[in-house]
């Protein structure tokens, strides 16, 4: 079975970078970077190591915030 999370990224004005974050079941992960790209994989980093199976497919749907 495949699970799509959502990403949702903000600019962070205060740093002129960004923050993203993700709901996951039983808690979240919350990322900043400097870039785009950076957040991203940073994201990406965060769920790999929130998540307790490695086999687990998922997809992660990056949406980009701007306010």
């Amino acid at each position: 079975m495949q699970t799509i999370y959502t990403v949702v990224i903000q600019h962070c004005t205060d740093t002129d970078g960004y923050w993203a974050s993700c709901d996951l079941p039983g808690g979240g992960c919350t990322v900043q970077g400097e870039t785009l790209q950076e957040t991203q994989k940073k994201m990406l980093e965060a769920i790999e190591l929130f998540i307790e199976e490695p086999s687990t497919n998922y997809f992660l749907d990056f949406e980009v915030a701007y306010a």
